[in-house]
């Protein structure tokens, strides 16, 4: 009996390699690279289904399941850290110049998030095994880090500051989840 398997001709053309990059406002007239990780980036969809029960039927019945909340989320462990990812990182937060002359960045918070504080996106770029010019993008819209901002600094390491960026729906276009999954096209 022959053996059963997926792998294809193609198989090793399909593999997204190593741990990509973080941008913020990806693919915008403002796109910037976050910076250095360590540890991995993650991209989550988290979908709540309902199930919408009727009398008689004995378990889930085709055509009944509807989508009742969305979370996307991408998550990254940022090394390499800068006043800028700092403030984003920390939303409704201001960077003023501290010290005469200029010594460092100051960041502070007022207790409002204002709307210019929602990046167009953050995005998860990947390299694709079988694709020299394009690569994999999982991209969260209306990013916003949600969370608590801990940082904790350790003898002999360097600190890994953690950013859970959260997608928000567009009050215009309410049906649009708040992400985008573009793969390359493989030959």
């Amino acid at each position: 009996m022959a053996r059963k398997h997926g792998v294809t001709a193609n198989t090793y053309k399909k593999f997204i390699v190593d741990s990509g990059a973080v941008y913020l406002n990806y693919g915008e007239s403002d796109e910037s690279l976050f910076g250095a990780t360590r540890g991995g980036t993650s991209f989550v969809i988290e979908t709540e289904y309902r199930d919408m029960p009727v009398d008689g039927a004995k378990g889930p019945v085709k055509g009944s399941r509807r989508i009742t909340a969305v979370n996307a989320i991408l998550t990254a462990n940022f090394v390499e850290l800068s006043s800028a990812l700092l403030s984003r990182i920390l939303p409704g937060s201001a960077v003023a110049d501290y010290g005469s002359p200029k010594t460092h960045d100051e960041i502070t918070r007022a207790l409002a998030i204002a709307l210019t504080d929602y990046a167009t996106n953050v995005a998860l770029v990947g390299e694709v095994t079988g694709n020299s010019t394009d690569a994999a993008e999982f991209i969260i819209d209306n990013a916003l880090v949600d969370g608590n901002f801990e940082l904790g600094l350790t003898d002999g390491e360097e600190p890994v500051l953690a950013a859970q960026f959260k997608g928000h729906f567009d009050p215009a276009s309410m049906d649009a989840e708040p992400w985008t999954i573009r793969f390359p096209e493989i030959a």
